[in-house]
């Protein structure tokens, strides 16, 4: 893992900088894999850079997502460092439909989703971002973004994602659609995985580090890795296993504190009996 000490994160400034058109008063800072203690040998170094609309990476194919540009700028290290641009006007737009799904969890009548895996990432990067200049700024769109309640969000879709997954197992189940009932089973695990850890504060969403993060540790080790082990070996009774994971999911969201378990979830995990 790298040392994201002093002289290192100046050596990653100095690149970022110097591959940004205008530079001038952005806010950069480190993010990704490499911070949150998952990267392995192939990962590249992410860095976001949060300056004026029309920016662009300097030297690079760029890619353009919904508010966000990114390339490829050096290498340090040997991990090849990838630039992200962040627009001021779509972390805005982001910032107003992160703030809509925050809403909906109080009020009862329904969840709210984000409308990309890739507003997520960005949320979480932002979240736990490592300033190289800015920090104060930093700290400031963690503030109007809202990604102190981004754990809450993940909790409470990923709990009403895992109960609409599970009651769908059971649906092919008693049509004896056997296989497609063990790949939505594994998608129900999944959610609950990430509710879990959400419960202890973690955001990361990317689907491919989900066992890593269940290995990582924290409360409830055996909880973490029984779900570890649905995910990554086969079931002989599924229905046996169903039930389960209905009633796990059930404990954990009704042992879950109430301010962060919203009303309407609590009424969905009533489904499950």
């Amino acid at each position: 893992m790298l040392n994201l000490s002093g002289p290192f994160l100046d050596s990653v400034a100095e690149l970022a900088l110097g591959a940004v058109a205008d530079p001038a008063d952005g806010v950069l800072f480190v993010a990704g894999s490499v911070v949150d203690g998952l990267a392995n040998r192939n990962s590249d170094l992410d860095v976001y850079f949060l300056g004026g609309d029309g920016a662009a990476v300097v030297g690079a194919d760029t890619t353009v997502r919904k508010g966000e540009k990114s390339g490829t700028i050096g290498e340090l290290d040997g991990r090849e460092v990838s630039l992200s641009i962040l627009e001021p006007a779509g972390v805005e737009e982001l910032t107003r439909s992160f703030q809509d799904c925050l809403a909906a969890l109080s009020d009862g009548g329904g969840i709210v989703q984000l409308e990309s895996q890739n507003d997520l990432k960005v949320l979480h990067r932002i979240r736990t971002g490592v300033p190289l200049r800015g920090a104060e700024r930093l700290e400031k769109l963690r503030a109007s973004t809202g990604t102190h309640r981004l754990a809450e969000y993940h909790v409470n879709v990923q709990a009403v994602a895992a109960v609409n997954r599970l009651t769908d197992v059971e649906g092919e189940l008693a049509e004896s659609n056997d296989a497609s009932a063990c790949w939505m089973f594994r998608e129900a695990v999944a959610h609950f995985a990430r509710l879990v850890l959400a419960l202890d504060g973690e955001t990361n969403p990317a689907p491919k580090w989900l066992v890593r993060l269940l290995e990582l540790g924290g409360p409830d080790p055996r909880l973490r890795s029984r779900l570890a082990q649905l995910l990554t070996e086969s079931e002989e009774d599924l229905a046996a296993a169903v039930a389960e994971v209905k009633g796990l999911l059930r404990s954990t969201v009704d042992l879950a504190p109430g301010t962060v378990v919203g009303p309407y979830t609590r009424r969905v995990i009533r489904k499950l009996g």
